[in-house]
């Protein structure tokens, strides 16, 4: 009897798959603050601005009920020894529960970054991993607002890191 009530007890609390479908479609504005650091030019010295704003735009097509792949764009200003600035472009794979009407995400995509300006001597282009994840807040099957964090590096040169908000249209959901 004890092991039934723990099945069950697993089944109500265990996270459903999204309701996503195959050929859904997603565009998402983001804007929130982020930084970055790199190595320097000496040994033991790190070039870090202090926060800044930092703007995303990404697409993303679902090829299964959990899975769809994403491509995005993204941008930053930051201050702190002058104003410099960041660019990334990456794609890859998010992964989607669904715990009723909030959403819970992670992802993983490969790209590329390019920073530069203030204290940085040259602009430097870098591969980068970045891991995220987030959380959706569903405003109907067409529309949803979330919050997103997320680390962007790759062997120990160029780190990015951001947190913000994003709004999200969806569509070819039928």
């Amino acid at each position: 009897m004890k092991s039934l009530a723990w099945c069950a007890l697993l089944l109500l609390v265990a996270p459903r798959v999204a309701a996503a479908s195959e050929g859904e479609s997603a565009l998402s504005g983001w804007l929130g603050g982020g930084t970055f650091v790199l190595p320097g030019e000496e040994e033991d010295e790190t070039i870090a601005p202090t926060a800044g704003g930092v703007g995303l735009v990404s697409y993303e097509r679902g090829f299964s009920e959990a899975l769809s792949w994403r491509v995005e764009l993204s941008g930053g200003l930051y201050g702190g020894g002058g104003l410099s600035w960041s660019g990334a472009a990456a794609g890859g794979l998010v992964y989607r529960f669904d715990v009723l009407k909030y959403v819970p995400y992670a992802l993983i995509e490969l790209g590329v970054s390019y920073v530069g300006g203030g204290p940085v001597p040259e602009p430097v282009l870098d591969p980068v991993v970045q891991l995220g994840g987030g959380l959706d807040f569903l405003l109907g099957r067409s529309r949803s607002w979330g919050l997103e964090a997320r680390v962007a590096s790759f062997a120990g040169d160029t780190t990015t890191v951001s947190l913000g908000a994003r709004y999200t249209l969806r569509w070819g959901y039928f």
